[in-house]
């Protein structure tokens, strides 16, 4: 799970959380996008992958993305080891960001 967020110059804040759910009904692997200005008006969209190595990418880009907007890492959360690699540059943009 990670969760992002840009405030705007009007000062509002938009959330972006990225959760990689358990696979789905028929096995694939998949992301679910939930994000807002607040956490009651939210909108949430399922990404579906063929594969893991096909959902890390994504994740990633995801990621990367937001951050190039200007959203910074307000929590982080994995479970598992796979993610490691991701968790290192999670800790960077933060690092960065409080610079």
């Amino acid at each position: 799970m990670v969760s992002l967020y840009r405030k705007e110059p009007d000062n509002s804040v938009l959330y972006v959380t990225i959760t990689d759910r358990q696979q789905n009904l028929f096995g694939y692997p998949t992301l679910s996008v939930t994000s807002g200005r607040d956490f009651f008006m939210t909108r949430e969209k399922h990404f579906t992958y063929a594969d893991e190595a096909e959902l890390q990418k994504a994740l990633r880009g995801m990621i990367d993305r937001r951050i190039r907007k200007g959203y910074e890492v307000l929590y982080s959360y994995f479970r598992e080891e796979r993610y490691a690699a991701l968790e290192r540059k999670l800790r960077q943009y933060r690092a960065a960001a409080h610079e």
